[in-house]
């Protein structure tokens, strides 16, 4: 089949059925499912400017493919650059090796050019081990972090942490909104792909709904004097869609009924943590506020997770056992006006 029997269009509401089609067939490692409109989930789900590309084929019933790009703005060398983050990229398993990843791909890099020019960051994420994927990413990008960012999945806490003196985790308020962005800003002023937050962004983020689910909320750990000493966004994936893992070794599942590695179900419902910063000083609230977090968020997912620059010693505020999996390695493939300074820690932008 040539690639000319391929038709691309931007993601429509009534694409919903088609989606769920596609994605609940995907012959992946995980299969995901939605939990309220597929449509809604992927376009309103998140604080970025989002828009999808679905592709159609003669003879064909639904999707054979789709990609999302998330639009925003992020520091980058010293600068702040327009940034569009390829995302979900699925190809029908009948539809590989026809080259359906990369025009998926070039449709997506159109639109970041049509909304910001040349000047811009063009980015995407990949499994380290992902050889499609480093491919396709290989044909548009200039250069590659690779295994850039470890990722931190655990399972939720089923009791609450043990408290730390004079310490309290809670919801922000809203008159910490502006001091919560200029302390993270603060903390984050020197990693590229960092998107500089602010009171509007925080309070953006936290009136975000999809089909009337708010997946965002934003942590503070204080001391008995009301002062923030460290912060962190979650992102409720879970309450959007969830991830059923397909293959897992027979020792994993006899394993996983002793420690519960995974949900007994093997469906991973997340919660994303992002931003996570602290005072000078403060790590040991910050390792609280993570568990805190952990017991938190419980009504939300199954699993807490967050990506670290693989340098970043700032990941040790995740205390991992030996039985927690997976431990998942990203690479970053980037296409950006100039190479990107290697000796700067990178901002993960995490995966919907």
């Amino acid at each position: 089949m040539s690639n000319q029997n391929f038709s691309l269009r931007e993601l429509q509401p009534s694409d919903s059925p088609a989606l769920i089609k596609l994605l609940t067939e995907f012959d992946g490692g995980l299969t995901t499912r939605f939990q309220v409109d597929p449509y809604k989930a992927i376009i309103s789900g998140t604080e970025h400017l989002t828009k999808g590309v679905v592709v159609e084929t003669a003879g064909f019933d639904g999707f054979v493919g789709m990609g999302t790009v998330r639009f925003g703005k992020i520091q980058f060398n010293e600068n702040i650059l327009s940034l569009a983050f390829l995302d979900g990229l699925k190809v029908h398993k009948e539809f590989r090796g026809h080259g359906l990843g990369y025009q998926i791909a070039s449709w997506r890099i159109q639109k970041a050019r049509e909304a910001f020019g040349n000047d811009c960051v063009i980015a995407t994420g990949m499994l380290h081990d992902n050889h499609a994927s480093h491919a396709v990413a290989n044909k548009w990008c200039k250069e590659f972090a690779e295994s850039a960012f470890d990722v931190r999945l655990v399972p939720m806490l089923t009791r609450t942490p043990k408290s730390l003196a004079g310490i309290t985790v809670r919801e922000i308020e809203l008159h910490e909104y502006e001091e919560f962005a200029v302390k993270q800003n603060v903390f984050y002023k020197n990693h590229n792909l960092y998107a500089p937050s602010g009171p509007i962004s925080v309070a953006d983020a936290l009136g975000v709904s999809a089909d009337g689910r708010k997946p965002y909320r934003f942590y503070v750990a204080v001391d008995s004097q009301g002062n923030l000493l460290a912060g962190a966004q979650t992102w409720a994936r879970g309450i959007l869609k969830s991830d059923t893992v397909n293959t897992l070794p027979l020792p994993l599942r006899i394993l996983n009924k002793v420690v519960h590695l995974l949900p007994p179900d093997l469906t991973i419902r997340d919660v994303a943590v992002s931003g996570l910063w602290y005072e000078a000083g403060q790590f040991k609230v910050a390792q609280f506020m993570w568990e805190m977090l952990r017991w938190e968020c419980r009504d939300q997912g199954t699993t807490i997770a967050a990506s670290f620059d693989s340098r970043d010693p700032a990941m040790n505020v995740v205390t991992l056992k030996p039985w927690h999996q997976p431990r998942l390695k990203i690479t970053i493939a980037i296409h950006a006006p100039t190479a990107i300074k290697r000796e700067q820690l990178l901002f993960s932008s995490g995966r919907v």
